[in-house]
Parts: structure tokens; sequence; C-alpha cells
């Protein structure tokens, strides 16, 4: 049983068709998942900041809140920038913390109409504990 003259290259040819598709699915889906490790991170290290401004508003030596929120994250490098407004913190009121980071593209494919994108997170914590 051996090919007919017609058939040779056949495999040749549908993996050359296949192939692309297969790794643009592969690359989508390692950069989704990247974004979204990303956004989850951004959004505990402001909930971790607002955690230091809501206990410490009152004490300013031990007040960081961006050292807080990116301490113990994997957001080194990135270029987070962190916003709070603890400076007008009272007791019963709420101090807001914001991390934000313009995200490139991991591997450069899904270029012009996905990335750079512009990530978010927010945490909100009443003051004074």
């Amino acid at each position: 049983m051996g090919k007919r003259d017609g058939e040779r290259g056949a495999v040749a040819v549908e993996l050359a068709f296949v192939l692309p598709l297969l790794l643009l699915i592969l690359i989508g889906s390692v950069e989704y998942g990247r974004v979204f490790f990303i956004q989850n991170s951004l959004t505990h290290a402001a909930r971790e900041g607002a955690r230091n401004g809501a206990i410490h508003w009152n004490n300013p030596t031990r007040l960081d809140v961006e050292g807080a929120a990116l301490r113990g994250t994997s957001l080194n490098g990135l270029g987070v920038v962190v916003g709070s407004d603890v400076g007008a913190c009272a007791p019963g009121g709420n101090v807001r913390v914001t991390t934000r980071v313009t995200l490139p593209s991991m591997t450069g494919f899904l270029g012009p109409g996905l990335f750079p994108m512009n990530l978010e997170g927010e945490a909100v914590m009443r003051c004074g504990g």
C-alpha cells in the first residue's frame, strides 16, 4: 500500500495550514494567562497598600503605602504606579489606593491591536482599622 502520486506532500501542506492557527491559539492563551495574573497581582497590591494606609494613616513612621503595595508581589520591573489619597484619611473615612501599569506584549505577536494594555487595580478600606 504505497501512496499515490497525487497525495505526496499532502501532510506537509495540511500542517502548513493548521500550524499557524495552533500557534496563535497557544500564544494567545499564554498572553491571556499573563494579563489575568498581572491584573490579579495589581488588585492584591492595591489591597495591601490600602491596608497599610488604613492602619497607619496617623503614624508617619510606619506609613508606606507604595512599599506595602509592591512588597511580596511579582510586579517588580513592570513600572507599576501606585496612587493613594491617604493624606485625606480621617477616622471613619476611606483610603483609596490604585495601582496602574502599561503592560507590553510578552511575545510581540498580538501587537498593535491589543498591546500595550493599560491595567489597573483598586482597593478601598476604612481608615482607622
